[in-house]
């Protein structure tokens, strides 16, 4: 004897809403729900069958299938609240705390959040649980990036607001060509570094490495409007050394005036230096704040060419680093990928004020 049919009848505007509700849903369970309730409208299957289509017992299938003619889609899709008591860590307190120190990097392992829970709100959770809530809040582990314990947030942001009037302050001469540059320097040397890299589950990756106190400094600068790069191995750093580097970037344009930006590192000269060359003005950025110079993130690009290597000598160090850096002095838009964006923006944009002849253009 053949199984019986079922047919659930229903207008066909309301079979079509319902055909679109499924294909726009992305719950799995809704949409088994749904799927049921269509296949029953087609009048050639039984309970068994649309049961095994979609996964399900048939007395789960009856109860869906008297749930939407109760209450139709809203009913059918309606869940039970899950039985026993809320978790303490839903209370809004509770969370706006967890997730202002998950934004501060204020706890390392699950096991110190368990903790700050049981001292601070008598919370006590299982491990498995604390998991599950520092997911809810979208927490993940992630690497800190370090600053100094004296840096001023308030300098650096009134540096970036008031850097167009500390150019104009410069009262460059009028009717010449202005460049404005970041500057840094970074030490490159024989002691190996070691950073992550790709490997193959399950196998351990071994990188060779070695301790040689041999080292050059990498002086670089970037011209943060034109996207152009200057670039030096010098065997120090010094007061007497860093006039060297500025005479190489005066150099890539001597007919324009230059605009250096570091820190106030004790080996960088100061304005009004006499040793400064012909056509140099310095802009000092604020103590202890290098995520204000860009070319700190050169130095970051470089080491990718010497971490997780061994060199016998400064000069092969050296090749591979000028050949990981060849590409930004070859090609001005990777240089202005790395240059902050309020910097070059608010450079481009002052030169009107910082050379007042453009003002009648």
């Amino acid at each position: 004897m053949a199984r019986p049919h079922f047919k659930l009848v229903m207008p066909e505007d309301q079979r079509r809403a319902l055909e679109q509700r499924f294909r726009q849903s992305d719950n799995v369970k809704d949409r088994a729900r749904l799927q049921a309730v269509l296949l029953a409208t087609r009048g050639n299957v039984g309970w068994r069958d649309i049961a095994q289509m979609v996964g399900c017992a048939v007395s789960t299938l009856q109860d869906w299938m008297a749930k939407f003619e109760a209450g139709g889609v809203a009913g059918l899709l309606a869940r039970k609240q899950a039985p026993g008591k809320p978790s303490p860590v839903q209370a809004a307190a509770v969370q706006a705390q967890l997730k202002a120190g998950l934004a501060k990097g204020a706890w390392r392992t699950a096991g110190q959040v368990q903790q700050w829970l049981a001292q601070t709100h008598r919370i006590k959770l299982a491990e498995r649980s604390v998991y599950y809530w520092l997911g809810k809040l979208r927490g993940v582990l992630r690497v800190p990036r370090p600053v100094h314990v004296k840096r001023d947030p308030a300098a650096a942001s009134a540096f970036r607001e008031q850097f167009v009037q500390k150019l104009v302050d410069l009262q460059l001469p009028a009717g010449r060509p202005v460049k404005v540059w970041v500057m840094d320097e970074a030490r490159f040397g024989l002691h190996s570094q070691t950073r992550r890299c790709w490997g193959l589950r399950g196998v351990p990756v071994v990188v060779p490495r070695q301790h040689r106190y041999e080292w050059d400094y990498l002086y670089g600068a970037l011209d943060v409007v034109g996207g152009q790069s200057c670039f030096a191995f010098l065997p120090r750093v010094g007061l007497d050394v860093t006039p060297r580097f500025l005479d190489q970037i005066v150099a890539t344009d001597p007919q324009a005036e230059h605009v250096v930006l570091y820190d106030q590192a004790g080996f960088h000269l100061r304005p009004a230096d006499a040793r400064l060359p012909a056509r140099v003005h310095l802009v000092l950025l604020p103590p202890h704040s290098p995520d204000l110079n860009p070319v700190e993130g050169v130095w970051d690009y470089a080491q990718d060419a010497t971490c997780n290597r061994v060199f016998e000598r400064l000069e092969q160090m050296q090749v591979a680093v000028t050949e990981r850096l060849r590409p930004l002095w070859e090609n001005p838009t990777r240089v202005l990928s790395l240059v902050h964006h309020w910097l070059h923006t608010q450079a481009n944009s002052s030169f009107r004020c910082i050379v007042p002849e453009l003002n009648s253009v």
